[in-house]
Protein backbone atom coordinates (compact mmCIF):
# COMPACT_ATOMS: atom_id res chain seq x y z
CA UNK A 1 0.00 0.00 0.00
CA UNK A 2 1.40 3.27 -1.03
CA UNK A 3 1.83 5.99 2.05
CA UNK A 4 3.90 8.93 1.92
CA UNK A 5 5.95 10.97 4.49
CA UNK A 6 6.32 14.24 4.60
CA UNK A 7 8.93 15.98 7.20
CA UNK A 8 8.42 19.26 8.89
CA UNK A 9 5.09 21.27 9.30
CA UNK A 10 6.06 24.59 8.28
CA UNK A 11 4.59 26.25 5.51
CA UNK A 12 5.49 24.07 3.15
CA UNK A 13 4.86 20.79 4.82
CA UNK A 14 1.56 22.09 5.71
CA UNK A 15 0.48 22.92 2.02
CA UNK A 16 1.74 19.39 1.23
CA UNK A 17 -0.60 17.90 3.36
CA UNK A 18 -3.56 20.22 2.86
CA UNK A 19 -3.42 19.16 -0.89
CA UNK A 20 -2.59 15.45 -0.01
CA UNK A 21 -5.59 15.04 2.42
CA UNK A 22 -7.69 16.73 0.24
CA UNK A 23 -6.78 14.17 -2.36
CA UNK A 24 -6.66 11.03 -0.30
CA UNK A 25 -3.40 10.44 -0.62
CA UNK A 26 -2.36 8.53 2.52
CA UNK A 27 0.70 10.06 4.44
CA UNK A 28 2.31 11.06 7.67
CA UNK A 29 3.43 13.93 8.57
CA UNK A 30 6.98 14.52 11.19
CA UNK A 31 7.20 17.53 12.89
CA UNK A 32 10.12 17.81 15.48
CA UNK A 33 8.40 20.26 17.07
CA UNK A 34 4.97 20.50 19.40
CA UNK A 35 2.95 22.88 16.99
CA UNK A 36 2.77 23.68 13.63
CA UNK A 37 4.26 27.14 12.09
CA UNK A 38 8.44 25.89 11.32
CA UNK A 39 10.42 29.29 11.49
CA UNK A 40 7.05 31.05 12.31
CA UNK A 41 6.63 29.97 15.72
CA UNK A 42 8.70 32.01 17.31
CA UNK A 43 10.87 30.03 19.92
CA UNK A 44 9.69 27.05 18.55
CA UNK A 45 10.62 24.07 20.69
CA UNK A 46 12.55 22.20 17.54
CA UNK A 47 15.02 24.39 17.94
CA UNK A 48 15.11 25.82 14.27
CA UNK A 49 13.26 29.30 14.46
CA UNK A 50 15.31 32.35 13.94
CA UNK A 51 12.39 34.44 14.40
CA UNK A 52 13.12 37.59 16.45
CA UNK A 53 10.18 39.57 18.96
CA UNK A 54 9.53 42.64 16.70
CA UNK A 55 9.84 40.78 13.33
CA UNK A 56 7.24 41.80 10.79
CA UNK A 57 6.75 39.84 7.04
CA UNK A 58 8.46 41.92 4.73
CA UNK A 59 6.11 40.52 2.24
CA UNK A 60 2.07 41.91 2.65
CA UNK A 61 -0.74 39.84 3.58
CA UNK A 62 -2.01 39.41 -0.13
CA UNK A 63 1.13 38.26 -1.28
CA UNK A 64 2.03 35.34 1.43
CA UNK A 65 -1.32 34.27 1.29
CA UNK A 66 -2.05 30.36 -0.03
CA UNK A 67 -4.87 30.57 -2.65
CA UNK A 68 -7.32 28.10 -0.77
CA UNK A 69 -7.27 30.51 2.25
CA UNK A 70 -6.91 34.27 2.26
CA UNK A 71 -5.35 35.83 5.05
CA UNK A 72 -8.18 38.13 6.86
CA UNK A 73 -9.18 41.57 5.64
CA UNK A 74 -8.30 42.56 9.18
CA UNK A 75 -4.70 41.91 9.27
CA UNK A 76 -2.50 44.60 8.69
CA UNK A 77 -0.40 45.05 5.37
CA UNK A 78 2.51 43.61 6.76
CA UNK A 79 1.66 41.40 9.73
CA UNK A 80 3.81 40.60 13.07
CA UNK A 81 5.04 36.87 13.17
CA UNK A 82 2.57 35.90 15.67
CA UNK A 83 -0.04 37.23 12.63
CA UNK A 84 1.37 34.74 10.51
CA UNK A 85 1.49 32.23 13.04
CA UNK A 86 -1.83 32.61 14.30
CA UNK A 87 -2.43 31.87 10.07
CA UNK A 88 -0.38 29.43 9.64
CA UNK A 89 -2.88 27.76 12.70
CA UNK A 90 -6.25 28.10 10.94
CA UNK A 91 -4.55 26.88 8.32
CA UNK A 92 -4.04 23.48 9.73
CA UNK A 93 -7.13 23.49 11.46
CA UNK A 94 -9.62 24.78 8.46
CA UNK A 95 -7.96 21.78 6.42
CA UNK A 96 -8.39 19.21 9.50
CA UNK A 97 -4.16 18.61 9.08
CA UNK A 98 -3.42 17.88 12.68
CA UNK A 99 -4.94 14.56 12.76
CA UNK A 100 -2.57 13.39 9.88
CA UNK A 101 1.28 15.43 11.74
CA UNK A 102 3.33 13.25 14.28
CA UNK A 103 4.31 16.29 16.75
CA UNK A 104 7.74 16.16 18.74
CA UNK A 105 9.08 13.74 16.60
CA UNK A 106 12.18 14.02 14.82
CA UNK A 107 12.87 12.52 11.54
CA UNK A 108 16.77 11.38 12.17
CA UNK A 109 17.16 9.17 8.73
CA UNK A 110 15.59 8.50 5.24
CA UNK A 111 17.21 5.73 3.57
CA UNK A 112 16.36 4.41 0.19
CA UNK A 113 15.65 1.18 -0.05
CA UNK A 114 16.91 -1.78 -2.96
CA UNK A 115 13.53 -3.07 -4.09
CA UNK A 116 12.04 0.67 -3.83
CA UNK A 117 10.73 3.42 -1.23
CA UNK A 118 12.19 4.23 1.50
CA UNK A 119 12.96 3.40 5.30
CA UNK A 120 12.23 6.31 7.45
CA UNK A 121 13.69 6.07 10.86
CA UNK A 122 11.96 8.95 13.55
CA UNK A 123 12.52 9.70 17.40
CA UNK A 124 9.69 10.89 19.82
CA UNK A 125 11.29 13.54 21.99
CA UNK A 126 12.23 11.73 25.16
CA UNK A 127 12.62 8.58 23.40
CA UNK A 128 16.36 6.93 23.04
CA UNK A 129 14.51 4.47 20.79
CA UNK A 130 13.96 5.40 17.30
CA UNK A 131 11.40 3.82 15.03
CA UNK A 132 11.48 2.50 11.93
CA UNK A 133 8.38 3.17 8.99
CA UNK A 134 8.74 1.94 5.42
CA UNK A 135 6.62 5.03 2.78
CA UNK A 136 6.71 4.26 -0.69
CA UNK A 137 7.75 8.44 -1.34
CA UNK A 138 9.33 10.79 0.80
CA UNK A 139 8.72 14.84 0.57
CA UNK A 140 11.45 16.93 2.47
CA UNK A 141 10.09 20.09 3.81
CA UNK A 142 12.11 20.85 6.40
CA UNK A 143 13.05 24.18 4.59
CA UNK A 144 16.13 26.36 4.47
CA UNK A 145 16.05 29.49 6.94
CA UNK A 146 17.35 27.12 10.29
CA UNK A 147 20.84 26.07 9.68
CA UNK A 148 23.26 29.66 10.28
CA UNK A 149 25.66 29.71 7.80
CA UNK A 150 28.87 31.16 9.12
CA UNK A 151 32.39 32.64 7.84
CA UNK A 152 35.02 30.69 8.68
CA UNK A 153 36.77 32.34 11.92
CA UNK A 154 39.85 31.78 11.16
CA UNK A 155 40.10 33.21 7.67
CA UNK A 156 39.22 36.85 9.41
CA UNK A 157 40.72 36.27 12.82
CA UNK A 158 37.39 36.63 14.75
CA UNK A 159 38.98 34.03 16.77
CA UNK A 160 40.92 37.16 18.82
CA UNK A 161 37.81 39.09 18.92
CA UNK A 162 36.71 38.93 22.78
CA UNK A 163 33.60 40.56 22.72
CA UNK A 164 30.21 39.19 21.89
CA UNK A 165 29.55 37.32 18.56
CA UNK A 166 26.42 35.56 17.65
CA UNK A 167 24.33 34.52 14.67
CA UNK A 168 21.40 36.50 13.56
CA UNK A 169 19.23 33.30 13.85
CA UNK A 170 20.13 33.48 17.52
CA UNK A 171 18.94 37.16 18.15
CA UNK A 172 15.53 38.42 19.72
CA UNK A 173 15.23 41.49 21.02
CA UNK A 174 17.78 44.94 21.08
CA UNK A 175 18.35 44.54 24.80
CA UNK A 176 21.68 42.98 25.06
CA UNK A 177 23.12 45.73 22.92
CA UNK A 178 22.25 48.96 24.53
CA UNK A 179 25.21 51.13 25.33
CA UNK A 180 27.38 48.77 23.07
CA UNK A 181 29.02 49.03 19.20
CA UNK A 182 27.71 46.69 17.33
CA UNK A 183 28.76 45.48 13.54
CA UNK A 184 25.97 43.54 11.85
CA UNK A 185 27.30 42.27 8.70
CA UNK A 186 25.24 41.23 5.98
CA UNK A 187 23.26 42.94 3.88
CA UNK A 188 19.75 41.10 3.59
CA UNK A 189 16.56 41.55 5.33
CA UNK A 190 17.55 40.07 8.57
CA UNK A 191 21.05 42.66 8.63
CA UNK A 192 18.57 45.45 7.55
CA UNK A 193 16.05 45.19 9.96
CA UNK A 194 18.55 43.98 12.65
CA UNK A 195 20.85 47.10 12.29
CA UNK A 196 17.87 49.80 11.90
CA UNK A 197 16.63 47.98 15.31
CA UNK A 198 19.30 48.15 17.35
CA UNK A 199 20.81 51.28 16.29
CA UNK A 200 18.34 53.18 18.50
CA UNK A 201 20.02 51.89 21.65
CA UNK A 202 23.27 50.98 21.03
CA UNK A 203 25.94 53.70 20.98
CA UNK A 204 27.35 52.54 17.63
CA UNK A 205 25.74 50.53 15.03
CA UNK A 206 28.21 49.64 11.94
CA UNK A 207 26.62 47.47 8.68
CA UNK A 208 28.84 45.85 6.71
CA UNK A 209 28.35 43.99 3.30
CA UNK A 210 30.96 42.78 0.59
CA UNK A 211 28.41 43.98 -2.07
CA UNK A 212 26.38 46.56 -2.53
CA UNK A 213 22.15 45.89 -2.67
CA UNK A 214 19.62 47.71 -3.67
CA UNK A 215 17.19 48.27 -0.42
CA UNK A 216 13.74 48.58 -1.00
CA UNK A 217 10.94 50.20 0.69
CA UNK A 218 8.49 48.25 1.52
CA UNK A 219 5.61 50.66 -0.25
CA UNK A 220 6.28 51.79 -3.75
CA UNK A 221 3.47 54.19 -5.50
CA UNK A 222 1.46 53.86 -2.45
CA UNK A 223 1.25 49.98 -2.31
CA UNK A 224 3.34 47.23 -0.71
CA UNK A 225 6.54 46.73 -3.38
CA UNK A 226 5.89 43.07 -3.38
CA UNK A 227 2.48 43.85 -5.63
CA UNK A 228 5.14 44.47 -8.71
CA UNK A 229 5.25 40.57 -8.70
CA UNK A 230 1.70 40.91 -9.59
CA UNK A 231 1.62 44.46 -11.87
CA UNK A 232 2.04 44.71 -15.89
CA UNK A 233 6.12 45.50 -15.10
CA UNK A 234 6.24 41.59 -14.42
CA UNK A 235 5.13 40.91 -17.81
CA UNK A 236 8.16 43.05 -19.20
CA UNK A 237 11.24 41.80 -20.97
CA UNK A 238 13.80 41.63 -18.26
CA UNK A 239 16.53 43.66 -20.65
CA UNK A 240 13.56 46.76 -20.05
CA UNK A 241 12.31 45.77 -16.08
CA UNK A 242 15.68 46.20 -14.48
CA UNK A 243 16.50 49.80 -15.53
CA UNK A 244 12.12 50.51 -15.14
CA UNK A 245 12.40 48.91 -11.97
CA UNK A 246 16.06 51.06 -10.84
CA UNK A 247 14.05 54.30 -12.07
CA UNK A 248 11.29 53.81 -10.00
CA UNK A 249 13.44 52.93 -6.69
CA UNK A 250 15.46 56.31 -7.78
CA UNK A 251 12.08 58.16 -7.56
CA UNK A 252 10.83 56.71 -4.61
CA UNK A 253 13.77 56.49 -2.25
CA UNK A 254 16.72 58.48 -4.06
CA UNK A 255 20.40 57.83 -4.92
CA UNK A 256 22.03 55.02 -1.96
CA UNK A 257 24.43 57.52 -1.97
CA UNK A 258 21.72 59.77 0.02
CA UNK A 259 22.28 57.02 2.36
CA UNK A 260 26.11 56.78 2.38
CA UNK A 261 25.55 53.28 0.38
CA UNK A 262 27.60 52.48 -2.85
CA UNK A 263 25.69 51.96 -6.05
CA UNK A 264 24.95 48.79 -6.81
CA UNK A 265 26.79 47.48 -9.82
CA UNK A 266 23.87 44.92 -11.04
CA UNK A 267 20.41 45.42 -11.70
CA UNK A 268 17.81 45.11 -8.86
CA UNK A 269 16.78 42.06 -10.54
CA UNK A 270 19.97 40.35 -10.31
CA UNK A 271 19.91 39.64 -6.19
CA UNK A 272 17.06 39.33 -3.85
CA UNK A 273 15.36 42.29 -2.46
CA UNK A 274 16.50 43.45 0.71
CA UNK A 275 13.52 45.49 2.46
CA UNK A 276 13.64 48.27 5.03
CA UNK A 277 12.05 51.50 5.43
CA UNK A 278 13.56 52.00 8.96
CA UNK A 279 17.16 51.09 7.91
CA UNK A 280 17.03 53.90 5.35
CA UNK A 281 15.65 56.29 7.92
CA UNK A 282 18.41 55.14 10.28
CA UNK A 283 21.13 55.47 7.77
CA UNK A 284 19.68 59.13 6.84
CA UNK A 285 20.04 60.01 10.48
CA UNK A 286 23.50 58.60 11.22
CA UNK A 287 22.59 56.07 13.47
CA UNK A 288 23.84 53.50 11.02
CA UNK A 289 27.17 53.63 9.63
CA UNK A 290 27.88 51.73 6.31
CA UNK A 291 30.80 50.09 6.04
CA UNK A 292 32.51 47.26 3.19
CA UNK A 293 33.71 44.01 3.72
CA UNK A 294 35.43 42.80 6.72
CA UNK A 295 39.34 42.28 6.11
CA UNK A 296 40.05 41.17 10.16
CA UNK A 297 39.37 41.30 13.51
CA UNK A 298 41.22 42.80 16.49
CA UNK A 299 40.55 42.00 20.29
CA UNK A 300 37.99 45.15 20.20
CA UNK A 301 38.18 46.09 16.67
CA UNK A 302 37.16 45.39 13.37
CA UNK A 303 38.81 46.44 10.21
CA UNK A 304 37.60 46.36 6.89
CA UNK A 305 38.53 46.42 3.11
CA UNK A 306 38.80 49.77 2.45
CA UNK A 307 41.32 50.66 5.27
CA UNK A 308 39.40 51.38 7.79
CA UNK A 309 38.98 50.19 11.56
CA UNK A 310 36.10 50.42 14.02
CA UNK A 311 35.90 49.45 17.80
CA UNK A 312 33.28 46.98 18.35
CA UNK A 313 32.15 45.33 21.37
CA UNK A 314 29.52 42.72 19.81
CA UNK A 315 29.05 41.36 16.03
CA UNK A 316 25.86 39.71 14.69
CA UNK A 317 25.98 37.47 11.62
CA UNK A 318 23.04 38.01 9.43
CA UNK A 319 25.25 35.87 6.84
CA UNK A 320 22.22 33.47 5.78
CA UNK A 321 21.79 29.74 6.47
CA UNK A 322 22.85 26.55 4.78
CA UNK A 323 20.74 24.33 2.59
CA UNK A 324 20.92 21.15 5.12
CA UNK A 325 19.33 17.56 4.91
CA UNK A 326 20.76 15.79 8.10
CA UNK A 327 18.71 12.75 7.40
CA UNK A 328 19.84 11.87 4.33
CA UNK A 329 23.05 10.66 2.72
CA UNK A 330 25.12 13.14 0.95
CA UNK A 331 25.01 10.22 -2.06
CA UNK A 332 21.78 10.10 -1.73
CA UNK A 333 20.67 14.06 -2.03
CA UNK A 334 23.14 17.47 -0.69
CA UNK A 335 23.08 21.13 -2.15
CA UNK A 336 26.74 21.66 -2.00
CA UNK A 337 27.14 25.70 -2.19
CA UNK A 338 23.21 26.35 -2.03
CA UNK A 339 22.86 24.60 -5.27
CA UNK A 340 20.14 22.33 -5.61
CA UNK A 341 20.37 19.90 -8.37
CA UNK A 342 16.24 19.35 -9.01
CA UNK A 343 13.99 19.58 -12.06
CA UNK A 344 11.71 22.17 -11.31
CA UNK A 345 12.96 22.81 -7.53
CA UNK A 346 11.06 19.63 -6.83
CA UNK A 347 12.70 16.05 -8.37
CA UNK A 348 15.82 14.63 -8.05
CA UNK A 349 16.15 13.36 -11.89
CA UNK A 350 17.46 10.19 -10.25
CA UNK A 351 16.52 9.07 -7.07
CA UNK A 352 12.96 7.62 -7.18
CA UNK A 353 9.84 8.75 -4.72
CA UNK A 354 12.13 11.46 -3.57
CA UNK A 355 10.52 15.33 -3.24
CA UNK A 356 11.47 18.64 -2.26
CA UNK A 357 8.69 21.49 -1.26
CA UNK A 358 10.07 25.14 -0.50
CA UNK A 359 13.56 24.97 -2.11
CA UNK A 360 13.17 28.25 -3.30
CA UNK A 361 13.35 31.29 -3.06
CA UNK A 362 11.08 33.82 -4.78
CA UNK A 363 11.16 37.29 -5.59
CA UNK A 364 7.65 37.58 -4.05
CA UNK A 365 6.20 35.16 -1.40
CA UNK A 366 6.39 31.48 -1.41
CA UNK A 367 3.75 30.57 0.51
CA UNK A 368 1.31 30.92 -3.25
CA UNK A 369 3.87 28.67 -4.99
CA UNK A 370 3.53 25.99 -2.54
CA UNK A 371 -0.14 24.22 -3.24
CA UNK A 372 0.47 23.98 -6.91
CA UNK A 373 3.82 22.47 -6.14
CA UNK A 374 2.23 20.01 -3.93
CA UNK A 375 -0.24 19.69 -6.60
CA UNK A 376 2.05 18.05 -9.02
CA UNK A 377 3.73 15.91 -6.36
CA UNK A 378 0.61 14.59 -5.15
CA UNK A 379 -0.27 13.92 -9.50
CA UNK A 380 3.12 12.46 -9.61
CA UNK A 381 2.22 10.07 -6.66
CA UNK A 382 -1.34 9.18 -7.77
CA UNK A 383 0.49 8.29 -11.49
CA UNK A 384 -1.92 11.20 -12.98
CA UNK A 385 1.12 12.73 -14.96
CA UNK A 386 4.84 11.24 -15.61
CA UNK A 387 8.51 12.71 -15.11
CA UNK A 388 10.66 13.21 -18.37
CA UNK A 389 13.41 10.87 -18.42
CA UNK A 390 16.10 11.06 -15.99
CA UNK A 391 18.46 12.03 -18.99
CA UNK A 392 16.05 14.53 -19.93
CA UNK A 393 15.74 15.76 -16.32
CA UNK A 394 19.22 16.51 -16.13
CA UNK A 395 19.63 18.38 -18.92
CA UNK A 396 16.64 20.38 -18.33
CA UNK A 397 18.52 21.05 -14.67
CA UNK A 398 21.72 21.91 -16.39
CA UNK A 399 20.21 24.28 -19.08
CA UNK A 400 18.46 26.48 -16.49
CA UNK A 401 21.73 26.41 -14.12
CA UNK A 402 23.28 28.21 -17.24
CA UNK A 403 20.04 30.01 -17.22
CA UNK A 404 20.47 31.37 -13.26
CA UNK A 405 23.68 32.35 -13.82
CA UNK A 406 23.25 34.71 -16.55
CA UNK A 407 20.43 36.24 -14.21
CA UNK A 408 21.65 36.51 -10.83
CA UNK A 409 24.36 36.77 -9.21
CA UNK A 410 26.92 34.17 -7.93
CA UNK A 411 26.16 33.75 -4.26
CA UNK A 412 25.55 30.88 -2.13
CA UNK A 413 22.35 32.94 -1.49
CA UNK A 414 20.94 32.96 -4.50
CA UNK A 415 21.34 29.82 -5.45
CA UNK A 416 17.75 28.98 -4.96
CA UNK A 417 16.37 32.14 -6.31
CA UNK A 418 13.52 32.27 -8.86
CA UNK A 419 11.01 34.40 -10.54
CA UNK A 420 8.11 33.98 -9.20
CA UNK A 421 5.82 34.27 -12.20
CA UNK A 422 7.89 32.20 -14.49
CA UNK A 423 7.80 29.37 -12.25
CA UNK A 424 4.44 29.51 -11.49
CA UNK A 425 4.16 28.97 -15.63
CA UNK A 426 6.84 26.79 -16.07
CA UNK A 427 4.67 24.29 -13.57
CA UNK A 428 1.58 24.66 -15.34
CA UNK A 429 3.71 23.88 -18.19
CA UNK A 430 5.01 20.67 -17.15
CA UNK A 431 1.96 19.60 -15.31
CA UNK A 432 -0.20 19.69 -18.98
CA UNK A 433 2.90 17.91 -20.14
CA UNK A 434 2.80 15.04 -17.50
CA UNK A 435 -0.99 14.20 -18.35
CA UNK A 436 0.20 13.80 -22.26
CA UNK A 437 3.46 11.20 -21.08
CA UNK A 438 1.11 9.61 -18.20
CA UNK A 439 -1.69 8.80 -21.40
CA UNK A 440 1.14 7.05 -22.99
CA UNK A 441 1.37 10.11 -25.87
CA UNK A 442 4.47 11.27 -28.15
CA UNK A 443 6.72 12.18 -24.72
CA UNK A 444 6.36 15.77 -24.58
CA UNK A 445 9.90 18.15 -23.83
CA UNK A 446 11.18 18.57 -20.34
CA UNK A 447 9.43 22.07 -19.16
CA UNK A 448 12.20 24.71 -19.09
CA UNK A 449 12.00 28.89 -18.78
CA UNK A 450 11.27 30.60 -21.49
CA UNK A 451 14.12 32.80 -23.43
CA UNK A 452 16.37 34.55 -20.97
CA UNK A 453 15.70 38.00 -22.57
CA UNK A 454 12.26 37.21 -22.32
CA UNK A 455 11.89 36.15 -18.48
CA UNK A 456 13.73 34.81 -15.82
CA UNK A 457 15.34 31.88 -14.47
CA UNK A 458 13.22 28.96 -12.74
Amino acid sequence: MRRTCVIGAGPSGLAASKVFASRNVPFDCFEAGSGVGGLWRYGNDNGMSGVYASLHANISKKSMSFSSLAMPETCPVFPHHSTVLAYLEDYAASFGLHRHIVFGTEVTSVRPLDDGGWEVFCRRRGDAAEETRRYTEVVVANGHHWDPRLPDPAVLGAEEFEGTAIHSHDYRTPAPYAGRRVLVIGMGNSACEIAAEVSRTAARTFLSARDAAHVFPKMLLGRPADHLVWSPLSDVPRFLKDPALRLLLRLARGAPAHYGLPEPDRGPLARHPSTSDELLVQLARGAVTPKPGVSSFGRDTAAFTDGSREPVDAVVYATGYKISFPFLEPSVFAAPDGRTELYLRTVPPRVPGLYFMGLAQPSGAAFPLLEPQAEWIAELIEGAVALPSPTDMTRAVAREWRRHRRTYVSTYRHGIEIDFRSYRRVLRRERRAGRRRARGAVPAPPAVAGPAPATDAV
